[in-house]
């Protein structure tokens, strides 16, 4: 590899405008992850304030409305294991659940 000094001109310009042309990285791609980044950070965040949010509270944004729809289920269904039916449901529908968390 020659020495930077030199390189032609032109090429000094293009590998300053974007140094990671070579390998696919566009300024796009540079900026969703930097987006991807920030995203990450915020639901970090989101996860301490949780942490810092009393009993109750906690209980209620994450699992109280998920048990409650639970509970309505096996209250008109009554199977005969209703703890096994209860957990059963909520793994089933837990997705839909922890977008809201």
């Amino acid at each position: 590899v020659a020495p930077l000094c030199k390189l032609p001109t032109w090429l000094l310009l293009q590998v300053s405008e974007n140094p990671h042309a070579e390998y696919g990285l566009t300024d796009n791609i540079q900026r969703t992850a930097e987006n991807e980044k920030a995203s990450a950070e915020k639901m970090s965040k989101q996860k301490v304030d949780l942490q810092a949010l009393p009993t109750r509270a906690y209980l209620d944004q994450t699992v109280v409305p998920i048990l409650l729809q639970g509970l309505s289920v096996l209250a008109k269904e009554r199977p005969p294991n209703p703890i096994e039916y209860l957990a059963a449901f909520l793994l089933k529908n837990k997705s839909q659940f922890e977008e809201r968390t």
